[in-house]
């Protein structure tokens, strides 16, 4: 499979009856449990709680209201990790998400100008553009500097700091998806 033309999300449970991935605010209605669940990993931080309401400028949407999805393969942030730490990370599973099947409206989030739980300047959110939409094999400098962090801090986690984020308003269809882990390189993942 050519990564190139999609888009990524950690492979999670599905909710009872879906075969999207759905934003957590739609999860209310479908599987209550869950969506408490994945409300409360904002509550760990004041500014993560008041992330929960963030508005995305032009979308007309809050960050609670949206599919989160990467640009950037995973073996790219598996492989800096690799780099950094001198040892691998276990595998662990993606959907590789065709950029075609996003729906109207996506957009990039690339906050660059505002700190977390602040509002977004409109100057970084741009249009998603499916049809030219090419993932990246490397992460980004900021995702590696926010690794070698971790690295020295002796933690891990929030491995897709530092990178843009695509937002897709509403379900993202996974009709065509595909799974892969991050301990493979991009050309490997063929069916």
């Amino acid at each position: 499979m050519d990564a190139t033309g999609h888009v990524f999300h950690a492979r999670i449970d599905l909710a009872a009856g879906t075969s999207s991935l759905l934003p957590l605010s739609d999860l209310a209605g479908v599987d209550p449990e869950a969506h408490r669940r994945a409300l409360a990993k904002y509550d760990d931080t004041p500014e993560r709680r008041r992330l929960r309401d963030t508005v995305i400028p032009g979308l007309g949407r809050s960050w609670t209201e949206v599919v989160f999805l990467s640009p950037v393969h995973p073996h790219a942030i598996w492989s800096a990790w690799r780099d950094i730490r001198g040892r691998e990370r276990p595998p662990m599973e993606f959907w590789a998400i065709p950029a075609a099947d996003l729906p109207d409206g996506t957009v990039v989030v690339d906050r660059t100008l505002t700190a977390t739980g602040d509002p977004l300047d409109p100057r970084e959110v741009r249009p998603f553009d499916r049809a030219s939409h090419r993932a990246a094999l490397t992460t980004t400098a900021q995702n590696r500097a926010w690794l070698e962090e971790c690295a020295r801090r002796g933690v891990s986690g929030a491995w897709f700091h530092g990178i843009p984020h695509v937002l897709a308003p509403g379900a993202v269809p996974l009709r065509r998806a595909r799974v892969v882990s991050w301990t493979d390189p991009p050309q490997s993942n063929a069916p």
